[in-house]
């Protein structure tokens, strides 16, 4: 392999200077050039380095130790009041945990640890918290807000949505959030390894062809020519510059090409052919969300009358905290040296710039990027009376219509129920090919619950041959056909189906649970207990494994080993009603009545609206 390098390395560069200049392909495009991490740049960049590590990029992921974390020794509590669980910091010498717990008239019914991993976000904004268990990486639901100085629930867990330690953190989130991990084909959210911090490559792409160049003595004149062994963004077209920016400053509703993955886009290739992101657009509508920077920018005359960029203004070297007070103000003056308000000399962007919160942080402000003349925005909230228009991409002005299909539903199933969304999917897959449509067809039926028609679907074409699919999409599409074929109580088909869903990948925790109680369905328990012995090595914490076991425990009438499990799957979630459920079958089981009645008006506490307890319940009295 690294003789194939070396080989294309001294092909690139062998010819004379003057060849640079026509040559086009940057030789980190090639997939066979890796990355080398930011201690490779640190060598020959050192200052550059040392000032890079102090920006927000340069922050975005850290271990969580106390030099990393804007956590005081005695932080606030956070408490959820729709859950009724408060969340707890405390700093064990130089680790963090979080505490959850639950109190009932002044005693404590539930407490629940978890250690602290990692540390995401720079601090300029927010801290939000991971834990790490066996690879798999999680959000804890415990987030510091900068600007407010204020603790809180992270974003998108408020009123009623705190999915406490389950939000798993896949590649399309850390793919932004840091440089790229080590992720385990055929998972979710399992990595082998995770760097600390968004590095010099995912603005520069991959640097081992830089390197080796380098440290052969080939050494490029770059006031004359482009270096091609390495990507320097300035040197790039103005579309392809946003393009390094706007793969993570662009936020919205993120769709792969086909058989892409977020990794897969590099500095100086055109972001469209990877990536398109939508967002919804409304009539009269101004509110811009964290991430929108870009999108903001090109709305601004400043842009369109001119060769703009962000690097016009940003050097993404420096700190905008070390910038001194004055520098955009300079910025602005290089195109606009008159004011209409003769007062007004400093501080351009107060005006013209203004902060608002967004619309998707909680207790963040962002500046916003469109340059606008004062008072020709409302950022009045008008979410109440807002028309939506539609998803439109804002980085690809002629997406495919199975992008849009695929937009639509993403948009469904990962932010808003709206019925209209899958609709509109199936408008435009009715208008894609036929065959890359397949797992886009299998995820309408799933989304609209037609089970009926998506095993009709899956039956009439089985000729179609599934290897053209990444096996990430294949798998999700067959665990739910299989999930389909379970509904219609087609249990061997469906273990067949989940089988080979786990074959495609061996990592995803919630296919091999799906697959353990159809196991127990058919009374296969020895498949199914081997399969829980596997699941508790890859993740020892997931309340369905100890669930699971205790159902088998109930049927083996292993009674005292059955509440020990059901104890523990309490322990990892206290509202865990299938839990209550079977601690209720156990004590009717051991003809233990009293016992019986207090878990059912436990899970009544947690569900007061469950007929079938309340039916029990009044049976019992």
């Amino acid at each position: 392999m690294r003789l194939f390098i070396s080989f294309f390395i001294l092909l690139c560069f062998s010819c004379s200077r003057g060849d640079y200049v026509s040559y086009q392909q940057y030789a980190g495009h090639n997939d066979t050039v890796k990355y080398v991490g930011m201690n490779e740049c640190k060598a020959c960049h050192y200052e550059i380095y040392e000032s890079y590590i102090q920006t927000g990029m340069g922050k975005s992921f850290s271990l969580a130790v106390k030099q990393n974390s804007l956590l005081s020794n005695s932080p606030d509590l956070v408490f959820d009041s729709v859950k009724n669980l408060t969340y707890m910091p405390i700093w064990k010498n130089d680790s963090l945990w979080i505490k959850e717990f639950r109190l009932s008239k002044g005693d404590t019914i539930h407490n629940f640890d978890k250690k602290v991993n990692y540390i995401i976000g720079s601090g300029h904004h927010t801290n939000s918290h991971l834990y790490e268990i066996n690879g798999y990486l999680h959000q804890i639901p415990y987030t510091y807000y900068a600007q407010d100085k204020i603790s809180d629930l992270p974003p998108g867990y408020e009123k009623g949505n705190n999915t406490r330690f389950a939000r798993e953190i896949n590649m399309e989130c850390i793919s932004c959030h840091n440089a790229y991990p080590n992720h385990y084909d055929g998972s979710n959210n399992r990595y082998e390894s995770i760097p600390e911090g968004i590095d010099c490559e995912r603005c520069h792409g991959p640097g081992e062809a830089h390197v080796m160049e380098k440290s052969m003595g080939i050494i490029v004149d770059t006031s004359k020519y482009i270096d091609y062994s390495i990507v320097n963004p300035s040197k790039l077209p103005k579309d392809l510059q946003f393009d390094v920016c706007q793969r993570c400053h662009l936020q919205g509703t993120a769709i792969l090409a086909e058989n892409t993955s977020f990794t897969d886009f590099k500095p100086g290739m055109e972001l469209s052919n990877y990536i398109d992101v939508y967002l919804p657009k409304y009539k009269n509508d101004n509110s811009f969300i964290m991430a929108s920077h870009v999108e903001r920018l090109k709305q601004s005359e400043c842009f369109k009358n001119s060769d703009m960029t962000c690097l016009n203004c940003h050097n993404p070297h420096k700190s905008v905290q070390s910038i001194s007070s004055n520098y955009f103000d300079r910025k602005c003056m290089d195109c606009h040296n008159v004011c209409d308000v003769k007062e007004n000399t400093s501080e351009c962007s107060s005006c013209h710039m203004p902060s608002s919160s967004s619309s998707d942080i909680p207790h963040v402000t962002i500046t916003d990027h469109k340059i606008a003349v004062p008072n020709l925005i409302d950022y009045t909230d008008k979410n109440k009376d807002r028309e939506f228009v539609g998803l439109f991409s804002i980085n690809n002005d002629s997406p495919t219509n199975l992008s849009k299909a695929k937009a639509y539903l993403k948009r469904y199933e990962s932010f808003e129920k709206n019925p209209l969304y899958l609709d509109s999917a199936l408008a435009f897959l009715e208008n894609s090919d036929e065959i890359a449509s397949y797992p886009y067809y299998i995820q309408l039926y799933y989304l609209k619950e037609d089970y009926f028609s998506l095993i009709n679907y899956y039956l009439a074409n089985q000729e179609i041959d599934l290897n053209i699919f990444s096996r990430d999409i294949m798998s999700l599409a067959v665990s739910r056909i299989g999930e389909a074929y379970s509904k219609n109580g087609l249990l061997n088909e469906a273990i067949s189906l989940f089988e080979k869903s786990i074959d495609l990948s061996p990592f995803i925790i919630d296919y091999k649970l799906k697959l353990i109680a159809l196991y127990i369905d058919l009374q296969d328990f020895a498949k199914a207990e081997n399969l829980l012995e596997n699941l508790k090595k890859l993740n020892p914490e997931r309340k369905e494994v100890y669930l699971n076991i205790s159902y088998l425990n109930i049927l083996q009438e292993e009674y005292s080993l059955a509440e020990n499990n059901l104890s523990i799957a309490i322990s990892l979630d206290p509202d865990y009603i299938l839990a209550y459920e079977n601690l209720i079958l156990l004590n009717i089981k051991k003809n233990n009545l009293f016992l019986a009645k207090k878990y059912l008006n436990q899970l009544l506490s947690i569900d007061s609206d469950n007929i079938k307890a309340k039916k029990l319940l009044k049976s019992l009295n």
